[in-house]
């Protein structure tokens, strides 16, 4: 599969759906801690809520603006965009994003299913463990095909001087 075609799908699938998802969970968990007592943990959960969100907005951002065009635009023979960015130093910290948001969102379930039961909890959970499964199946493609992928572009590219 061409670079353009696996990062077009990933863009369409995996990033429409945090960007869809994640406001929602953001809500959800905002609205989860203001109906819980002032001694639980969930204000904690919503500043990590917000903390992965603002990681993960970011990480998308870079890929759709920057990495993905300059694969792109390798794998069409073009000059890629511009960019004052060391492109492979951004990918190796893009997958140690991918492990820590990962963490993240696993200590977040923890946090939301140490609460007491109730619909909003359980809804909170449900939503969650959704983006969970597929944070697993885009970081999976990223990390396995589009990186490896990247690299070789990027050796394969003519020197611009």
């Amino acid at each position: 599969m061409s670079f353009k075609v696996l990062t077009e799908q990933i863009v369409a699938q995996h990033h429409s759906l945090l960007r869809r998802e994640l406001p929602y969970l953001s809500q959800l968990v905002k609205e989860l801690a203001e109906q819980t007592s002032e001694g639980s943990s969930l204000g904690e959960a919503e500043k990590l809520c917000n903390k992965i969100r603002t990681k993960i907005e970011t990480h998308l951002r870079d890929e759709e603006t920057l990495l993905f065009p300059t694969g792109i635009a390798l794998e069409e023979g073009r000059i890629p965009p511009a960019s004052d960015m060391d492109l492979l130093a951004r990918l190796q910290e893009m997958e140690q994003e991918h492990e820590n948001c990962g963490k993240g969102l696993q200590l977040l379930s923890q946090m939301i299913s140490a609460q007491p039961e109730s619909e909003a909890r359980n809804k909170t959970l449900s939503t969650l463990q959704s983006i969970i499964a597929d944070m697993d199946v885009h970081v999976e493609k990223e990390n396995t095909q589009v990186h490896p992928h990247f690299l070789e572009l990027m050796k394969n590219a003519p020197a611009t001087h």
